[in-house]
């Protein structure tokens, strides 16, 4: 067992002096306003700095505890070896986070082999389902080539005998699936995982580390994917979503029906949506290349047109190519995000500092005094992140890193170098963090 008392993390930001006093304003701010925020402490998980490690996109669940006794709480997270790929891991703790697991490599969240070197391999969310008592992994499967070269391989592009690591891999032939993987308490491990059955028609899919939401009549809303033409002859060249509404029965998952399709049909489309129910309505916020958007719904399925997120004096949240978060507590609803700020340090993609704020559910919009930040910058990327309510005084709120910096020794030739002007060397290291928000 990993020991973890609660602690502070001693790796704090290095910031400019303008950057700490823009820090203090902000807390000091954030102070001044009505908040229900008591304090917010840091601690690391996994030390992936120190152990030349990278732990990316942690999802996190939890299975309530009978009879007072503590939750389990599980993270699965994925050990970088590639550019957005490698192996998933998952631990848990059964005592509040005074000791974790170590990672364990689950067997039956394999890999199964499909063209020659091309692996169809399923990523995971957790959702405990109330009226079954039920931990599930939930997710969808993408496509890894051994020898992947760019970023996005194709079975256009040739197979690089120089490149050892696996890479991401596109291919007119191969969908990816929607998978679930139960929790099974006698073996203390996760089942084999297995394809829900969907019709071919329309392609539809789920964001594996979205928050779903389980329904009082046990059914689950799973926010997602619609990859098909909105009109007859259409080449659907942009990302859609939608929300996926499904029957379980306790081991399996039967599709009923699916929302209304939301577009923005600018850059890539829409991505990563997450859903939460509040004061009788649900609420989805969408990633997009160029701005993070919201969109409201009173059942679920049918939602609005989406609408960029905007903090409350009118100016844009500045958060983009990112996703969001939701939080809620008691009768107050939140957002969890990155944003473009002089607190950013050329962080790719401003994803640091990782803020959370409070949203007026009428008006959809960030009320900016309310703003305090979850983890400071601290030279890496945070934006791949989730959370989950561990009681009623307390959240955890969970990211990975993905470590990057400005280097003399730097230079152009060498393994991790980047050609940008704010930095020029990236590496897979980074540690697990773990934030605990506590309510006052």
């Amino acid at each position: 067992m990993i020991p973890h008392p609660r602690r502070e993390s001693p790796l704090r930001p290095r910031l400019s002096a303008l950057g700490i006093l823009l820090a203090l304003g902000l807390q000091a701010t954030a102070l001044a306003a009505p908040m229900a925020i008591d304090r917010i402490e840091n601690e690391i998980v996994l030390h992936g700095r120190r152990n030349n490690q990278a732990w990316f996109e942690p999802a996190i669940g939890m299975i309530p505890g009978e009879a007072g006794q503590p939750p389990q709480v599980f993270i699965r997270a994925t050990y970088l070896t590639g550019n957005d790929v490698g192996p998933q891991f998952y631990l848990k703790t059964d005592n509040l986070g005074k000791t974790w697991t170590n990672p364990i490599l689950c067997q039956n969240w394999r890999k199964e082999p499909q063209e020659e070197n091309v692996f169809e391999e399923p990523w995971f969310g957790f959702l405990y389902h109330r009226k079954t008592g039920t931990f599930l992994a939930l997710g969808n499967t993408h496509f890894v080539r051994d020898g992947g070269g760019n970023h996005f391989a194709s079975d256009h592009q040739p197979i690089d005998p120089n490149n050892k690591n696996e890479g991401h891999y596109r291919s007119a032939k191969l969908r990816g699936r929607i998978v679930l993987s139960l929790w099974n308490p006698a073996k203390n491990d996760f089942d084999p995982w297995e394809a829900v059955n969907l019709p071919p028609e329309p392609e539809l899919g789920i964001y594996y580390n979205a928050q779903f939401h389980e329904q009082p009549d046990g059914t689950i809303l799973l926010p997602g994917y619609y990859r098909g033409a909105l009109k007859p002859g259409e080449d659907p060249k942009h990302i859609r979503v939608t929300v996926l509404r499904f029957s379980f029965d306790g081991k399996k998952l039967t599709l009923l029906e699916h929302g209304n399709i939301l577009a923005v049909d600018t850059s890539r489309g829409l991505a990563e949506p997450s859903l939460i129910a509040f004061g009788g309505k649900f609420f989805l916020t969408i990633r997009h290349d160029l701005r993070g958007y919201v969109a409201r719904s009173d059942d679920g399925l049918q939602f609005s047109e989406p609408t960029p997120w905007r903090f409350d004096d009118g100016e844009d949240l500045g958060n983009y190519n990112t996703q969001q978060k939701w939080l809620k507590h008691r009768d107050t609803l939140y957002l969890v995000y990155n944003r473009k700020s002089e607190l950013n340090d050329g962080v790719f993609r401003s994803r640091a500092p990782l803020f959370m704020a409070e949203v007026d559910p009428a008006t959809l919009r960030v009320i900016r005094q309310t703003e305090r930040i979850v983890f400071p910058q601290n030279g890496a990327r945070m934006g791949n992140f989730n959370l989950v309510n561990i009681s009623d005084d307390e959240v955890w709120i969970t990211s990975g890193e993905w470590l990057q910096g400005k280097f003399s020794h730097s230079k152009k030739g060498d393994l991790f170098w980047v050609d940008r002007q704010d930095f020029n060397y990236i590496r897979y290291i980074g540690d697990l963090l773990l934030a605990r928000v506590y309510w006052k």
